[in-house]
């Protein structure tokens, strides 16, 4: 009995004690605190030689607190908790030295060899959540309480409640500090640099992380930008490009998700993620469920900070950006209002945009350019790639067209009006990006480039209109007013008196069977301004006119004949891709006024000569011509219809009511010495067949072709027909 009311009395003094103990637990503010006066009541009070506190934390046991000499738990009690009983959590375990329970517990082995004779175990945990457990042990054997189990179980529910009222204690009061923190260091009109500064301070501080650091969304580039200031070392890229199809944490790790070294919480405004901030511990630690509550409290209130700093910067930024961009339209304007040639206006772009800047016609020949001094070494390889992306650069409408040439940057921006474009303007973005500054000046200086183009182009207008009624008046039998001619070509700076040659020459259009007359004039017309472009970048001093479907070109007399065929491989290049075909015919050179109209009519003279004769295209020069040379001096225009209807009528009347080209035949045959075989072969004919036609021709004209006489005045037909460019229907 008395044995019994002593364990009664024992009980009834522990049950007081645990009492009072968590009474006094919830009075404290934090989790140290209240386990540093859970060790204290514990050791005091049972005059144990260990008490100690393990944490469970994210699997495993982590000693935090003990009391007591030569103990080593901060080592021995790391454990795995898969590795120690499955009741070690959730309920209280007694043990004695004479307990004979087998168990495969690590928790078991490590506070055997810490040589406790007597320990129990008060585990740490309510109905939501366990923190661990406390461990008290006796070297010397202590008979236990066994009854006492329950009370202890219950005090540690009490326990666990405490340290989350502690916790939560801890996360009002960090908070709070951050708050005021807040309130003292982050003012409405804080720079973004000021801001992200302090951001990355109280997450290091309050999180006791080794390095932090914010990134910020860039909507433009679609990249989180890593923004300084940052602290300690964050271990990821300046930029990270982001790709739609992915979520947030394929680039940053552990968002919104302790337990590991590194944590990353989003900035929100609105729902839309402006950036995030990053901490990591170093591999020193991990962090806890409080340090992401405490980061996502930093981030809800300095998320809209760090967007309006964002969003003053970028209206800061945009109001000095259009009182840039109207300066340069001043300057501009300036410019044009003086009359400044391209030149001067290119220079001026230049250095307004501080770039490298080509300026190119619409056949992409250039016209002016500026480059930098620091891309000079680069100018030839800019200008090399440009003229292999002719073709494809002269295809564009209104869109842009962006090339790389070792590492940078070049734009081709049509210069427009309407949807025509007048010319290109190339920048080279040396070591920089296109920005919105630099795109608003670009767009403010194609239109400055279009007026000019435009004024250039009426002016030329005007002035080729004088010239043809000054051509006109030049190409006249009898020039009536000489001295207003040379006055109009010294106004022009041509030196009318020196030698010129005239060259007359037409285009043959290919399959414009299928195109209206309107579609196969304009087809002529722009190639016609392709070699007008192309000849004057090539020579220099050329007069050109038009005259009917004839182009006239005035070009001073070269000392060498081979610039005649470097001419005309010019006209036939800027033709080709039109399908169209040249044909040029070149005058006589010209001493005095009186001449030109010679020169002239020689031209047209040899042009027709080489339409009729090459039907692939080709130039002739009329002092080349041989007997057309003694033909054109001693026929006139009507004698030789006479004479070419006389000997070939019958031959284009016949070919045109029957579809057989007797007409072309006989030429054929006359041209080749009236050697059938090699006739035969130009025709692509059976030699029979054109023994055949020869009889028939003989018939029809009455006449016999092996008769040279005969022969000698047939082929002189066909040479007046093709010096005076007859019609057909004119000799029927």
């Amino acid at each position: 009995m008395k044995l019994t009311s002593e364990r009664e009395k024992l009980m009834k003094k522990i049950d007081t004690h645990l009492r009072t103990m968590a009474r006094h637990l919830v009075t404290f503010d934090t989790i140290e605190e209240t386990l540093d006066y859970l060790l204290e009541g514990f050791y005091k009070e049972y005059a144990c030689d260990l008490v100690g506190v393990v944490l469970y934390e994210k699997g495993r046991l982590v000693p935090k607190v003990w009391k007591g000499e030569q103990f080593t738990i901060d080592q021995t009690l790391h454990l795995d908790v898969n590795d120690c009983s499955p009741k070690l959590l959730k309920n209280a375990i007694w043990w004695q030295k004479d307990k004979r329970e087998e168990t495969k517990c690590a928790f078991h082995t490590a506070i055997k060899n810490e040589n406790l004779s007597t320990w129990f175990t008060v585990p740490l945990h309510n109905l939501n959540e366990s923190f661990g457990l406390c461990v008290i042990g006796f070297r010397e054997f202590i008979p236990l309480i066994i009854e006492a189990e329950q009370i202890f179980t219950e005090f540690g529910h009490d326990v666990a409640s405490s340290l989350i009222i502690a916790r939560e204690k801890e996360s009002q009061k960090r908070k709070m500090k951050g708050i005021e923190w807040i309130k003292e260091n982050i003012l409405p009109n804080s720079s973004i640099e000021h801001i992200i500064e302090k951001v990355v301070e109280r997450a290091c501080k309050g999180t006791l992380a080794n390095g932090a650091c914010v990134y910020l969304y860039d909507e433009e580039n679609t990249s989180f930008d890593l923004h300084p200031p940052w602290y300690g070392p964050v271990g990821h890229p300046i930029k990270i490009n982001i790709h739609s199809n992915k979520s947030l944490d394929s680039y940053f790790p552990y968002v919104e998700v302790s337990g590991g070294t590194e944590l990353t919480v989003p900035l929100l405004v609105n729902l839309k993620t402006i950036g995030v901030i990053y901490v990591t511990t170093g591999g020193e630690g991990y962090f806890t469920d409080e340090d992401l509550e405490f980061l996502k409290f930093v981030s809800d209130f300095v998320s809209m900070q760090i967007e309006n700093a964002r969003l003053y910067r970028f209206e800061y930024e945009s109001k000095k950006n259009l009182e840039t961009i109207v300066e340069h339209q001043q300057e501009l304007v300036k410019k044009t209002v003086k009359g400044a040639d391209l030149v001067e206006i290119t220079n001026t772009i230049s250095a307004m945009i501080d770039s490298t800047v080509f300026l190119y016609d619409r056949f992409m020949n250039p016209i002016i350019s500026k480059v930098k001094q620091e891309e000079k070494h680069l100018q030839n390889e800019y200008e090399h790639e440009i003229s292999k992306k002719k073709s494809e650069i002269t295809k564009l409408s209104i869109e842009d067209l962006t090339f790389t040439v070792n590492g940078t940057d070049l734009h081709v921006l049509p210069i427009l009006q309407g949807n025509k474009a007048l010319g290109y303007m190339i920048v080279s973005l040396y070591k920089k990006k296109m920005n919105r500054l630099i795109r608003l000046t670009i767009d403010h200086v194609l239109n400055v480039y279009a007026i000019e183009f435009i004024k250039q182009k009426l002016v030329l207008d005007t002035k080729e209109q004088i010239q043809e009624g000054f051509i006109n008046q030049l190409f006249a039998e009898t020039i009536e007013n000489p001295e207003k001619i040379i006055q109009y070509a010294t106004l022009t700076n041509w030196n009318i008196l020196e030698p010129h040659t005239v060259v007359v020459g037409s285009f043959y259009v290919a399959d414009d069977a299928g195109e209206n007359v309107v579609a196969v004039e304009a087809k002529k017309s722009r190639v016609w301004d392709q070699i007008k472009s192309d000849l004057s970048f090539h020579f220099s001093n050329m007069i050109f006119s038009r005259k009917g479907d004839d182009f006239i070109i005035i070009v001073q007399t070269p000392s060498e004949k081979n610039v005649w065929e470097r001419l005309y491989k010019l006209l036939s290049d800027s033709a080709k891709k039109e399908r169209i075909t040249p044909y040029i015919g070149i005058g006589g050179s010209t001493t005095k006024l009186e001449d030109y109209n010679d020169s002239f009519m020689k031209a047209s003279k040899a042009k027709n000569v080489i339409m009729n004769r090459n039907p692939d295209g080709g130039y002739a020069l009329y002092d080349d011509l041989g007997a057309y040379t003694i033909l054109s001096n001693t026929s006139d225009f009507a004698s030789a219809k006479i004479f070419i209807k006389k000997n070939l009528g019958a031959l284009v009347q016949y070919s045109k009511k029957n579809n057989v080209d007797l007409f072309g035949t006989l030429k054929v045959y006359l041209l080749h010495n009236g050697n059938v075989r090699e006739a035969s072969n130009a025709l692509f004919i059976h030699r029979s067949t054109l023994e055949y036609r020869i009889d028939r021709i003989s018939e029809l004209l009455g006449v016999d072709l092996n008769n040279a006489e005969v022969r000698f005045e047939l082929l002189m037909a066909y040479k007046l027909y093709s010096l005076f460019d007859f019609d057909s229907t004119e000799l029927m």
